[in-house]
């Protein structure tokens, strides 16, 4: 889609220090423009969703633009006519400006929110895996025609995970 063109959106200097901000947080060395690509692309292919946080938000100064793919502004605009009563109803953002800045603060708080449900392994972490694949490699590989670790930790921790669901849902009971 990038040569359907490109597109602006007017922001104020507080938003663009805030989503420039979250973006150095999240993709480090990335342009603001290409970390909203990404991010719209997770939403789209369902890895979080968006909330509505409560900001306080400075909306002085002098409006800046904001470069982005077309299809990210299109993006926009159709979640501005989804969300506008609800938009306008909770942040007074009463026009398609202070929507976009307040959707895009909250696709990164989003961000910053799925990033909590997130386990974080090093690789010293992954030794029992190790392990269980040299324990499990020849059962593994005629069961279900495994032949890397790569594959089989694919097959073993998506195992390990429905078993510990399947143990929540029983606990839960």
């Amino acid at each position: 889609m990038p040569s359907q063109g490109y597109g602006t959106i007017g922001l104020k200097p507080a938003i663009i220090s805030k989503l420039q901000k979250a973006t150095d947080e999240y993709y480090p060395g990335m342009f603001l423009p290409s970390a909203l690509i990404i991010i719209m692309n997770e939403i789209k292919r369902q890895y979080y969703t968006i909330g509505m946080y409560n900001f306080k938000i400075d909306f002085s100064g002098r409006y800046t633009s904001l470069t982005v793919r077309s299809d990210v502004k299109k993006w926009f605009e159709e979640n501005y006519e989804a969300l506008r009563e609800k938009y306008e109803e909770k942040y007074k953002a009463n026009n398609f400006t202070k929507f976009a800045s307040i959707f895009m603060l909250n696709m990164f708080e989003s961000k910053a929110a799925s990033q909590n449900n997130v386990i974080k392994l090093k690789e010293s972490d992954f030794t029992w895996l190790m392990w269980e694949y040299e324990q499990r490699k020849k059962e593994y590989e005629t069961k279900y025609g495994v032949k890397t670790f790569e594959r089989f930790s694919d097959v073993f921790l998506k195992d390990l995970l429905e078993r510990v669901s399947s143990a929540k849902k029983i606990l839960t009971l």
